[in-house]
């Protein structure tokens, strides 16, 4: 009796949710013209069943070969549209902003405790207050100031590494953390198994399998958010509610616990000093906005780096001779008495290069972050009908073998020609934040950070793979992650310091 009603409700859900986006079709002056090419949908489910659960980035790139650079699929009524080009991304997401900076509002973030998160937040004045609060403190002006905290965390993490070199990819996560914690709240973290690190990777871990659209069916079925959590099959439900303990701990207890009288002001102590003259109800308001901002700087800034540098060090072990070239610039511009600085940049071409190539070869988050038309629209003489997911294949742009040839190779001399940046290879940079007003507005601290760590690290440290008993190196395969957030898949290498100049810059307080 049970299974019936909750069949029958799953059905009428359905029929709903098909209803409403007929008649939102219906209404579009432009509704007769041809939808992109694209699979084949079948009846009522659409392309559900093509929708690939592994690496689907991948599959995306491959389908464009047939499909072209805009491909049209459909599941339980919704329309999804893959960019798989950076002309089609510029087109719609820069030039034609106003229509397509809309997020696609689903349930699985609210029931997880995400509704905080104005990178999620539907197009509007509520996002707009928060996005300005955020720009304020991480524009690429604003950003300078941090770097003593920056180099400070990156020093610390160069000791880490020394001591217990086989850890590096918790030390990487520690060292992000630390250095958000820092600047946002003034909070000092502990070398190890910090509680403020650890309920952040818990909550990151929650938001990469669940903020691609389609993970859940929940995306396309909202009414599935009334299934009580016991019921077979509702296992969303039990997931959502287990990271929603972090996700919220994650913004309340750090603000919590800001720091007011460190050696340097953090972004939640200014702004709760700019909130302090504020009548109660603008100073409520603002204090919320406040809270969600730094944890947005928080949790963007503790995962997304941290996949980067994981990838840094695979290219590492795989690519010798990129690693000999560093070395060299490295010993030429800054010689073997001191550790880089945030003033060398300017002279480290092939560094910032080797920057530049670790966001291609392996973007962390390889479908952005999906965007939604607010209404219907006419590209390339396809309709885009209104509330379209609209997803940019970040890892399809930046593997594409006309921009960049052998785009499987890690090659950072594709941005240098004659000893110059080469202007006429596109910046991965450019495509690996997103485009548009949903440009990721922490870049600018994602790119010092990333800088300075890389530099360091290949000063002072020689990165090669581990030897098996024979002494024959056990060479890794550049594996990733499936998710929205994509990170290499664990593995080993070798970290030895240089020389003994080199292990002393490393201990040096």
């Amino acid at each position: 009796m049970f299974l019936s009603i909750l069949w029958t409700i799953l059905w009428a859900g359905l029929a709903l949710t098909l209803w409403r986006r007929y008649l939102k079709s219906s209404r579009s002056s432009i509704s007769t013209l041809p939808l992109p090419p694209g699979p084949k949908p079948l009846p009522l489910v659409g392309n559900i069943l093509d929708v690939p659960t592994t690496l689907p980035w991948r599959t995306y790139a491959e389908w464009a070969k047939t499909y072209g650079d805009i491909i049209h699929m459909r599941s339980f009524g919704q329309t999804i549209i893959i960019l798989n080009s950076y002309s089609t991304v510029i087109d719609l997401f820069e030039k034609r902003s106003s229509n397509y900076s809309n997020r696609l509002q689903t349930e699985m973030p609210i029931l997880m405790g995400w509704g905080w998160d104005f990178a999620i937040m539907e197009y509007g004045q509520r996002w707009r207050r928060h996005r300005r609060a955020f720009h304020q403190f991480f524009n690429q002006s604003a950003v300078r100031e941090y770097e003593p905290q920056v180099k400070a965390a990156s020093r610390r993490f160069l000791r880490h590494l020394y001591s217990e070199p086989r850890d590096f990819a918790n030390h990487i996560r520690d060292l992000f953390g630390s250095s958000i914690m820092s600047v946002v709240y003034g909070i000092q973290t502990a070398d190890k198994e910090d509680s403020y690190i650890l309920r952040a990777e818990r909550a990151g871990q929650g938001a990469a399998e669940a903020f691609t659209p389609g993970t859940f069916w929940i995306d396309f079925l909202p009414f599935l958010k009334y299934i009580p959590a016991w019921v077979p099959g509702a296992e969303f439900q039990r997931k959502a509610a287990k990271w929603k303990v972090d996700t919220l701990a994650m913004r309340d207890l750090p603000w919590a616990n800001t720091v007011r009288d460190g050696p340097y002001m953090p972004i939640a102590a200014k702004l709760l000093e700019r909130t302090s003259c504020l009548n109660d109800k603008m100073r409520v308001e603002e204090e919320e906005i406040a809270k969600n901002v730094t944890a947005m700087a928080y949790a963007a800034g503790s995962d997304t780096t941290v996949s980067t540098l994981q990838s840094f060090f695979l290219a590492m072990t795989l690519y010798p001779e990129v690693q000999r070239r560093a070395h060299e610039e490295l010993a030429r511009i800054v010689g073997p008495s001191r550790l880089p600085g945030f003033s060398d940049r300017a002279d480290l071409l092939y560094i910032n290069a080797l920057c530049k190539e670790c966001m291609r070869w392996q973007p962390v988050t390889p479908l952005g972050l999906a965007h939604t038309s607010i209404s219907d629209d006419e590209y390339n003489g396809f309709l885009i009908p209104g509330g379209s997911v609209i997803m940019q294949n970040t890892w399809g742009i930046l593997h594409d073998p006309k921009r960049y040839p052998e785009p499987e190779e890690f090659r950072p001399e594709r941005y240098l020609r004659d000893g110059q940046v080469n202007t006429d290879v596109l910046d991965p940079t450019l495509v690996a934040f997103g485009a548009g007003r949903r440009i990721c507005p922490g870049r600018h601290f994602s790119d010092m950070s990333l800088f300075i760590n890389v530099a360091c690290i290949l000063h002072v440290f020689d990165i090669t793979p581990v030897l098996d008993a024979r002494g024959d190196p056990r060479t890794p395969e550049p594996e990733m992650t499936t998710g929205f957030l994509s990170h290499p898949v664990p593995f080993e290498c070798d970290i030895k310091p240089r020389s003994k100049m080199a292990i002393s810059l490393i201990l040096a307080e």
